[in-house]
């Protein structure tokens, strides 16, 4: 049994662990207690495969938020000509959606209530515009008007542009009034 020699011969559990360190870092040129450690250079290479990895990751996370925003907002005018489809089916009064912008000049809608005349705008989300529209004019602006029985005046299409300049069609069938979202524009569009 090892004795501290400074202690004359009493024995020292913190002599003993320091006594064992020694030997093995002599014989696996490991820190203290046999830990593994890595070295600088790995360290940076590490760092910098990740840093790799982020400047590939951020840029199409980006897209993929604008492509969802798009979409949201497409899908959400969709519900909303639905709902006014059959807001005139339902009351009998012919329902009207304005596509026009607002006093800043972004892209809105408007539903008008047939029976009252109370519009409801409703704004386009950021970094999302209306690019086209075929609906027939009605002065200056662009208008989709549901009649009683749920058939739009005249069908048509709207386009709808995000930042990075994807596209997504709200297409209205004329004759039926079916309302739906596609990615390519319809046979008959310009």
């Amino acid at each position: 049994m090892p004795t501290c020699p400074a202690c004359s011969g009493i024995r020292s559990d913190y002599f003993i662990f320091i006594l064992n360190a020694k030997r093995r870092w002599r014989r696996t040129g490991s820190k203290v207690g046999g830990e593994q450690a890595f070295t600088l250079v790995e360290l940076i290479c590490v760092i910098g495969l990740l840093s790799l990895l982020l400047l590939i990751a951020v840029p199409a996370m980006a897209d993929f938020g604008a492509q969802r925003s798009l979409e949201i907002a497409a899908h959400t005018m969709a519900i909303d000509l639905r709902k006014t489809q059959q807001k005139a089916i339902a009351y009998g009064w012919s329902q009207l959606v304005e596509f026009r912008k607002d006093a800043g000049g972004n892209d809105i809608y408007r539903l008008k209530d047939g029976k009252t005349g109370n519009f409801v705008n409703i704004a386009l989300s950021e970094g999302i515009s209306i690019q086209a529209n075929n609906f027939p004019l009605s002065g200056s602006v662009r208008t989709l008007s549901f009649l009683r029985s749920g058939a739009p005046n005249s069908g048509g299409t709207v386009t709808m542009k995000n930042r990075s300049g994807k596209l997504l069609y709200v297409i209205v069938t004329p004759g039926t009034g079916r309302v739906r979202v596609s990615e390519t524009p319809p046979v008959n569009w310009s």
